[in-house]
């Protein structure tokens, strides 16, 4: 940051204003309202795959997508001005990493098999 003189405090630090925070953007809203339909539909179906197949890695899809559908909810929250755009930041960057968890998660339980699972080289 810099040297601060004794008894000065440092300058506030002004983020710049989220684009859609105040409506700039007119399609958004509909974007995020797509966003959020496709993505329940996808996490609908993967809980009746995950139902079905009863496997860990079909629940961890199906929490991937429960984290992408509430990625859009938190947009639309904001878009509406239930959410501040600090809040905003903190759930869009924890669900990033919450989803991006949960995907390395769901790959590797893909891929590491049990002794059952094993098929014979054919």
């Amino acid at each position: 940051m810099g040297w601060i003189p004794v008894g000065m405090s440092a300058p506030p630090l002004a983020s710049p204003p989220l684009l859609h925070a105040g409506g700039g953007e007119p399609l958004l809203p509909w974007i995020l309202l797509t966003a959020a339909g496709v993505t329940a539909v996808l996490f609908g179906l993967s809980l009746v795959v995950a139902y079905r197949r009863r496997r860990r890695r079909y629940l961890l899809v199906s929490a991937t997508l429960a984290a992408l559908l509430s990625r859009s909810l938190v947009g639309l929250l904001t878009l509406r001005g239930l959410l501040s755009p600090g809040s905003h930041h903190f759930f869009e960057h924890g669900l990033d990493a919450v989803i991006a968890i949960l995907l390395l998660a769901a790959v590797y339980d893909s891929t590491a098999t049990t002794n059952a699972e094993q098929r014979p080289n054919t």
